[in-house]
């Protein structure tokens, strides 16, 4: 086995024995990795501890007869506690960023770019204000999929490329396929296709989103009820695209949070 280093940022671990678990990881120069972790669970262990929400440096054994590797170093290199205003907030969108890129990244296909990225979005999940993550994880899941070639048509008709300003129904609405890609415009629509109507302040709130920087998007003002209805047109587009399964757990749990079901004991916290 080829001894590698790198570093890397948990996405999901599965635990298959008392002692040890095999985690996936996205890394900086190997994309996404499976690794055992043999004794990984246990309270101490010899060498550094993998820890979820950071960056760690990854030293470890590279099978070239599976898909898997072992771990064999681990260092700590930078830790995102989320210890500010909001926590479980801060919680739930970096747990759905991970869930995202566990669902749609293939397995060692190098992102670095992506992975600085990724690494940008947890800064600022960490330190903006709490009611600018919606908006800042908007510009992260659009972003991904951008960068994986998944661009939503969101400023132009899909089939015709008129503007949205020109799509805009009576009502004032623009609608959204996603199965066909973007917002359609009346004269592509077509029968039996699927819409989901956006407002007009929607549609241009998510054209700004799309084109800003994270830390630009963090000034975007947007409400829960509109970035929920916003997140579930990108998931459904996300599906549609890619085969992403439908629905985000930590997003889940993002709602009986604000719904307050888990502070009544209605809810359990996912990973």
């Amino acid at each position: 086995m080829a001894l590698e280093k790198t570093e890397a940022i948990i996405l999901k671990s599965f635990n298959w024995s008392e002692s040890s678990r095999t985690v996936e990881l996205f890394s900086r120069d190997f994309g996404k990795i499976i690794l055992v972790d043999k004794g990984g669970r246990r309270f101490k262990t010899k060498r550094g501890r993998l820890m979820p929400f950071a960056r760690l440096e990854i030293t470890f054994y590279k099978s070239v007869r599976t898909s898997k590797g072992y771990v064999s170093e681990t260092e700590l290199v930078e830790l995102f506690a989320f210890e500010k205003e909001g926590t479980m907030g801060r919680l739930a969108y970096a747990s759905a960023a991970c869930e995202l890129l566990h669902h749609l990244l293939s397995e060692e296909q190098p992102q670095p770019s992506l992975y600085s990225f990724f690494v940008s979005f947890l800064k600022l999940t960490e330190t903006v204000d709490k009611r600018s993550l919606p908006p800042v994880f908007l510009a992260f899941f659009m972003g991904l999929l951008s960068q994986l070639g998944y661009h939503p048509s969101l400023a132009n008709c899909v089939g015709c490329g008129r503007t949205a300003q020109t799509c805009e129904t009576e009502t004032g609405e623009v609608l959204f396929c996603p199965e066909r890609g973007g917002i359609v415009c009346s004269a592509c629509q077509t029968a039996g296709d699927y819409y989901i109507p956006f407002s007009r302040e929607s549609s241009k709130r998510l054209v700004a989103l799309q084109n800003a920087s994270l830390s630009e998007a963090a000034g975007v003002p947007i409400g829960y009820g509109e970035v929920t209805r916003l997140l579930d047109a990108l998931t459904k587009f996300a599906n549609y695209q890619t085969g992403l399964v439908s629905g985000l757990k930590s997003l889940e749990f993002l709602e009986e949070l604000r719904n307050g079901n888990l502070a009544n004991g209605k809810g359990n916290r996912q990973q």
